[in-house]
């Protein structure tokens, strides 16, 4: 657990275990990952990330029970919204293609529910699934490291290069940047880190950078955040650069 892990996501993720464990009785475990397991929450500009096991698959209308469960739960997340799947122990275990259950999303920009037997594996619970293994807090059920398998180095890298462009192609210019140095971090020394720390470890590898240092204040405390033409340069020449992602 990240030493500035707010008291309120624990409580809000608590929250979520007992919904989901209300309609799953088969609930093996909830994790929370993302910023406020690995440092650098930020209520203003952080969503609250949860990764949910249980036991085995449910149809269609099972996974919607789970979904519509975890929504009740919405108006007490603290943050800027929830950001939820839930997968299978095998799943979790193996790490494979990354099927899931069922994806939640809250936030001020409407609640989706995505229900697993519409749509095949989700790319991103690769990466979701190493920061548990690792860095997950643990607010149901067994330690993170005991639930999840361990995801190959070089299929993290990969899973890192593929998102490279994510927050280029939505205008986020300040993600796009943190989550570059964050994924230049894991390439070079094989750590997951937060966004946070990857820009502080990026400026002390490489120096004082006005892109990254923007993209960071931004992040911390709302100042301007840089120019996305800046941050695609920046983005695109640790892609292809010396250090390359993939």
């Amino acid at each position: 657990m990240a030493a500035d892990t707010p008291a309120e996501v624990v409580r809000y993720a608590s929250e979520v275990a007992s919904a989901l464990s209300a309609v799953r009785a088969d609930l093996v475990g909830v994790y929370v990952h993302g910023s406020a397991a690995l440092g650098g929450f930020r209520a203003a500009r952080s969503d609250v990330d949860v990764l949910a096991v249980v036991g085995g698959p449910a149809d269609r209308s099972g996974q919607l029970a789970m979904g519509e469960a975890v929504v009740a739960t919405a108006a007490q997340c603290p943050g800027t919204g929830l950001e939820m799947s839930v997968i299978t122990a095998a799943t979790a275990a193996r790490c494979g293609a990354c099927p899931f259950e069922v994806h939640i999303r809250t936030g001020a920009t409407g609640t989706v529910v995505v229900p697993g037997a519409d749509h095949g594996a989700d790319p991103d619970l690769l990466l979701h699934c190493a920061v548990c293994r690792e860095h997950g807090l643990t607010v149901y059920g067994p330690p993170a490291a005991g639930v999840f398998g361990p995801v190959p180095a070089a299929r993290v890298r990969a899973a890192m290069a593929d998102e490279l462009a994510w927050g280029l192609e939505h205008g986020d210019a300040t993600y796009a940047v943190l989550n570059a140095c964050r994924a230049l971090r894991f390439a070079t020394d094989g750590q997951l880190c937060s966004k946070v720390d990857g820009a502080r470890w990026y400026t002390a590898r490489h120096g004082e950078s006005a892109v990254v240092t923007a993209a960071l204040t931004h992040q911390l405390h709302g100042h301007s955040a840089p120019a996305l033409p800046d941050a695609e340069t920046f983005v695109m020449s640790l892609k292809s650069g010396e250090f390359r992602l993939s």
